[in-house]
């Protein structure tokens, strides 16, 4: 679907994972890969306008976290805790054999990518992380109110919504998350659509928000997640983004290894909305390594 990009399915402990790959020509130890990770509900196809331009200097990755995309789908809420998937992301890594990667990550992706640095020190040299707040960052009450939509999402018609009622959950979160002047394609914005109408995979996204809501929210704060300090940490909130707010996002700012830069104009869709300035932000944190 993307010209210069591979496919290919890896077996982490029993669960297949798609893998989309690209620049393979520029993997090298004398500069890091690159480890896509999408959020919901999305796959590797967000990556679209930016794999090209970052395989031009390096190896890139782009994986489909479990449930989403053409991964598999394993049942039960406790299956998308994010803590399991990053610990998943962190074995598919070693499997890769890749040394150190730089994780690049969207959405729910950019907070695993931060669990992978925070679970498994060493695993990788730096992340960037658009449209997300650290998960160790602790968020004010009042500002709750952005995240109205998982209870729907993972609440019990959760999986109904995804497929079924022209899966307008799914539309409006699309249209409502980006900013005034993007116009998604219908054909690109189907691509996602069309994975969530198979049963499984509407109850995969429905369990990410359970899980989180249940299991993971109610330990934030409390152990949830170690503060990643040894790394680099580039943070890039759109600042049109409704849910994901800059202001939430520099909750994070304080400790030296930490940066947050607005993307100017982008609503929370930073890869498809910005991917340009996202790509050129990309290319500054990895002139350091």
């Amino acid at each position: 679907m993307v010209p210069g990009v591979d496919h290919r399915w890896i077996d982490v402990d029993g669960v297949s994972l798609h893998v989309a790959e690209a620049g393979a020509a520029h993997r090298s130890t004398d500069r890091p890969s690159l480890v896509l990770l999408h959020g919901w509900p999305q796959h590797w196809f967000c990556w679209r306008k930016v794999m090209p331009a970052l395989a031009e200097t390096h190896h890139v990755v782009a994986l489909d976290l479990r449930g989403a995309g053409w991964s598999d789908v394993p049942e039960g809420t406790s299956a998308y805790d994010k803590r399991v998937m990053a610990d998943e992301i962190a074995r598919a890594i070693e499997l890769l054999e890749l040394d150190r990667p730089v994780l690049l990550g969207h959405d729910w992706g950019a907070w695993i990518s931060l669990l992978v640095a925070s679970r498994h020190p060493g695993s990788t040299r730096g992340v960037v992380a658009t449209a997300i707040v650290a998960p160790w960052a602790d968020m004010p009450w009042h500002q709750l109110w952005r995240f109205a939509y998982q209870p729907i999402a993972g609440g019990p018609a959760g999986a109904f919504l995804h497929r079924h009622a022209k899966q307008v959950l799914l539309k409006t979160i699309f249209k409502l998350g980006a900013s005034r002047k993007f116009r998604w394609q219908r054909s690109e914005r189907e691509e996602y659509l069309a994975r969530y109408r198979d049963p499984a995979r509407a109850r995969a996204g429905q369990s990410m928000y359970r899980a989180f809501m249940l299991k993971e929210m109610p330990q934030i704060g409390r152990g949830y997640a170690r503060r990643v300090d040894e790394i680099p940490l580039l943070f890039l909130p759109g600042t049109g983004d409704v849910v994901l707010a800059p202001s939430l996002v520099r909750r994070a700012e304080g400790p030296p290894n930490v940066t947050v830069t607005e993307i100017s104009g982008s609503g929370h869709w930073v890869p498809e909305e910005k991917p340009a300035e996202l790509v050129g932000h990309v290319r500054d944190f990895l002139r350091q390594f």
